[in-house]
């Protein structure tokens, strides 16, 4: 049987190390980061209170903007091909529920010239503010994108969809009952 040589089992040690310990302190940051990110706020609690730049200009938007009025929050990326897909229903229900419902966007991720193309492309008629600081995606717990809040009259999160809204018959029910706890 042959043995490796000092020399050689040396190296192969090193390259090991070399290897494994960038991982593991890989890993080990990834676990930290999950851990230390906020959680979403739970249904039945107050939605985090925010204000950022409005997508269009002309100034900020914030929660406090929309109090005494149903609210759908809605975490996009010009780049999010689920974004894309879910972008026309939920500008039908924006439609569908005027005067009901307020719409906000928070554009994450973005250049302002790509996001500013995303509601054109899309023909979103909601007010969309920018989170270029991450600031409200933090604070909403996200891990990406789409995600959506509906809150109620109060500030209050009744639903929370972490991803698209693809199936119109889920989303106006969501909205029928939004509706209806401040009807």
């Amino acid at each position: 049987m042959e043995t490796i040589p000092e020399q050689d089992a040396s190296k192969v040690r090193r390259r090991v190390v070399l290897f494994v310990a960038p991982a593991v302190a890989f890993i080990a940051l990834l676990a930290y980061g999950v851990a230390k990110a906020p959680a979403a706020p739970q249904i039945g609690e107050r939605a985090p209170d925010f204000s950022a730049p409005l997508l269009a200009g002309g100034g900020t938007s914030s929660l406090e903007d929309f109090e005494g009025k149903p609210l759908v929050i809605n975490f996009w990326a010009s780049w999010c091909e689920p974004c894309k897909a879910e972008a026309p229903l939920l500008e039908e229900a924006h439609e569908a529920y005027r005067g009901q419902i307020s719409f906000l966007g928070v554009d994450v991720r973005d250049a302002r010239s790509d996001a500013r193309d995303f509601v054109t492309e899309y023909g979103v008629g909601y007010p969309s503010v920018r989170d270029e600081s991450r600031s409200i995606y933090r604070s909403y717990g996200l891990t990406g994108q789409p995600e959506t809040f509906l809150i109620d009259s109060e500030g209050i999160v009744i639903d929370h969809v972490a991803g698209p809204l693809l199936r119109r018959d889920e989303l106006f029910t969501m909205l029928d009952i939004l509706v209806s706890r401040d009807g």
